[in-house]
């Protein structure tokens, strides 16, 4: 069996393995990197509320445990009829049953050469571009943060926050719809304030056509200048999704059954933001990655039993907390919401916890 991705999903996978070794099973994990970062920790990382290892889990020493080899490259092709997988290091390796856990990236725009983009995915080009320009510019710097969703407003805030005592740093959000657009209005009203707190300019109903190095171009022939420019523009699908005989839904994401198995290639499972589950709407979030993540490892484990598979039973009622910067955070839940510094201590114990429960003593 071959585990593609070291997401939030195949975390729980790899604790399952260790608990639960399957007989006479050889078991190997692909990822790029060692270590997995639990994502909602990254506004805290950026604002300086916690160090980068704080916020990370050893995915290397999580398959010692469990008896999983461990290959630190991608995955480049997937061929599910013949059971290959094509590895970034040119090895190939044949396999019985596959599951992919690979996230996703950022939807790009159109770039001009020279321009200064870094993406909220993956995350470590974007903290290497925050340290680079913070140890580089120290004239002005304007931070454009475009989307509309709660990963721009995060990573704005939490910038906002990182250099509160700068009066020279400048971040904005540029926005195509209404900030926060899809959420309640309480949580859209909330958010408007916590950026009026922390100085950061909202455009709104603005959309980005093009970024060249100084400027980004918007629809209608306006433009607005940039320096270092940050894309939080929702899901695009990895690309080793685009090198797959698996069948796709409309949002590039493989498309699965309830029991998280590939809809034409049953040997094949996935979960996570690159997966897409029959007739259900399922928010490509860190939260229900994490809920999926049961449910894989269990059947993933049936699988090898010959035991009956389970289906994911999704819950559309999950809590989301979104940080606010500065030790604050949105609690909002069946269209209710509230904030405060109280709603950033129960994210703060909710993520260390995810830390914790894969932590090796």
């Amino acid at each position: 069996m071959l585990l593609i991705g070291g997401g939030h999903a195949h975390v729980e996978v790899l604790r399952q393995l260790a608990l639960n070794p399957p007989a006479e099973a050889d078991v190997a994990l692909f990822n790029p990197s060692p270590s997995v970062w639990c994502s909602s920790m990254l506004p805290g990382v950026i604002a300086g509320h916690y160090e980068p290892a704080e916020a990370k889990v050893n995915l290397w020493a999580l398959c010692q445990r469990a008896r999983v080899r461990f290959f630190e490259t991608s995955v480049l092709a997937l061929n599910a009829a013949n059971g290959v997988l094509e590895s970034g290091i040119g090895e190939r390796h044949r396999f019985d049953v596959a599951s992919l856990d690979v996230g996703g990236v950022t939807q790009p725009i159109p770039t001009t050469p020279g321009a200064y983009v870094v993406t909220v995915r993956p995350i470590d080009p974007l903290l290497a571009a925050i340290t680079e320009f913070e140890s580089v510019r120290s004239a002005g710097l304007m931070v454009r943060i475009v989307g509309s969703g709660a990963a721009a407003l995060e990573v704005a805030l939490a910038l906002a926050h990182r250099w509160r005592q700068s009066g020279n740093r400048r971040v904005s959000i540029v926005s195509a719809t209404q900030l926060m657009d899809g959420f309640p209005a309480s949580v859209r009203s909330q958010a408007l304030r916590a950026c009026k707190k922390l100085g950061v300019a909202v455009l709104e109903q603005k959309v980005v056509e093009h970024i060249e190095p100084t400027r980004l171009r918007l629809a209608g022939g306006e433009s607005v200048d940039t320096q270092l420019t940050v894309l939080a523009t929702g899901y695009s699908p990895a690309s080793v999704l685009q090198k797959t005989d698996l069948t796709r839904a409309t949002d590039g994401s493989v498309h699965v059954n309830a029991c998280l198995q590939s809809t034409n290639h049953p040997h094949i499972f996935a979960a996570g933001d690159c997966a897409n589950v029959t007739g259900i709407t399922v928010p490509k979030s860190d939260v229900f990655a994490i809920r999926q993540g049961a449910t894989l490892a269990t059947n993933l484990l049936a699988n090898f039993n010959n035991s009956s598979l389970q289906p994911y039973r999704h819950s559309a009622n999950a809590l989301n907390l979104i940080s606010l910067g500065d030790n604050r955070a949105i609690a909002t839940r069946n269209g209710l919401s509230l904030s405060g510094k109280w709603a950033w201590r129960w994210k703060d114990a909710i993520d260390r916890k995810w830390i914790r429960r894969y932590a090796l003593a």
